[in-house]
């Protein structure tokens, strides 16, 4: 197993994005933690809203009111989350896609890492119409799944916009998810590649990998998006396992492993 970073294949500049569902959140901030171990120095936020438990998880968080003391708190914590106003939903906003393009031009931060998705924490979905806000900067676009979708019934109750996941993975509404839903619906330019900008670099990711069958379907989902040549990489994972990542599928035969 490598660490998210490498499998992401993270450079300084790079502005991540992360949509979909199962597991964005985890991943953000994980990523966050290996980076600024690294070294690197880490602004993580969103382009929708986070939850203010979930704003404790960060080592730190800045409110867009206090932009000036980014620096010193990146000096201090190597990462630090930027936050907006409250919703009055218990959640916070984030940052525009201006304001990020703004930060990643700054040159004391290496790395924009951005929740731009929600999922009403479900393992799948589809993109409405307003959906979702992938910041101008992206670099890299990560579409995420959790595989323990597979096996569910296509409908609300397991898939976040369930009608619109179907009608993009070409079945039924209430049939079974395979591996060839995901693998239809993640880089489909109207599911999880939706607003990616010209040369940012799609990076499905199939999280919750955490037994071997859940691996193998994994795998499968993998080969079948590699079809797609809009896929740069693959990766499968278990986000709460240390470190978190499996395999990394290219268009080679054969996965990166740790």
């Amino acid at each position: 197993m490598i660490s998210l970073g490498k499998a992401l294949r993270i450079q300084r500049g790079d502005v991540v994005a992360f949509v979909g569902g199962g597991g964005k959140t985890t991943s953000m901030f994980r990523l966050a933690a290996e980076l600024s171990d690294a070294g690197m120095r880490v602004i993580s936020t969103t382009t929708t809203h986070i939850t203010k438990e979930q704003v404790r998880i960060a080592p730190a968080a800045v409110k867009l009111e206090e932009m000036d003391l980014l620096g010193s708190v990146l000096d201090r914590h190597g990462h630090c989350l930027l936050v907006g106003p409250p919703d009055g939903k218990g959640r916070v906003f984030g940052a525009s896609s201006e304001l990020i393009s703004s930060l990643i031009a700054r040159s004391d931060i290496d790395a924009v890492l951005v929740e731009a998705d929600g999922s009403r924490s479900l393992p799948f979905k589809a993109p409405a119409g307003h959906e979702p806000v992938v910041p101008e900067a992206t670099t890299i676009l990560v579409p995420i799944a959790g595989i323990n979708a597979i096996g569910q019934t296509l409908e609300e109750a397991h898939v976040h916009r369930a009608e619109l996941a179907a009608g993009l993975a070409q079945q039924p509404l209430g049939s079974d998810i395979t591996p060839q839903t995901l693998a239809r619906v993640l880089p489909h330019p109207e599911g999880g590649a939706k607003q990616r900008p010209a040369g940012a670099r799609l990076v499905p990711m199939l999280n919750k990998a955490d037994t071997d069958a859940a691996l193998q379907q994994a795998r499968e989902a993998a080969k079948m998006m590699l079809a797609n040549p809009a896929v740069d990489s693959v990766i499968i994972c278990s986000m709460l396992q240390d470190p978190p990542v499996h395999e990394v599928w290219t268009c080679t035969d054969t996965p990166m492993t740790g």
